[in-house]
């Protein structure tokens, strides 16, 4: 997983509100296209049939993280994503993803 600290434009307009954290498929966000899952409670959610590359961006405010964890319900995180950053890769080993202030 790759995790850019300069995503530029990802997430422009109404497509990923800050607050949210946002997925999208595939490993380049091109243009301003409507994420693929939408975040913006903290806690945990379950991954349900999320296979190869993804984009993921933090979004929120207020310095809360976004965490992807091997195991479900925001268990073993291995991957932090601070606000403003994104992360790029696979998502195939992992289960869940944790939304923490």
């Amino acid at each position: 997983m790759y995790i850019d600290d300069g995503p530029g434009e990802i997430g422009s307009g109404l497509k990923c509100l800050p607050g949210y954290a946002c997925i999208w498929e595939g490993l380049i966000v091109v243009g301003s296209p409507i994420p693929e899952h939408r975040y913006d409670n903290y806690g945990s959610y379950n991954f349900v049939n999320e296979y190869g590359n993804h984009v993921v961006y933090n979004k929120q405010t207020g310095g809360a993280r976004v965490l992807l964890c091997l195991g479900c319900n925001g268990t073993n995180c291995t991957v932090t994503i601070h606000p403003g950053h994104a992360a790029h890769g696979s998502l195939t080993p992992y289960n869940s993803i944790k939304l923490v202030p």
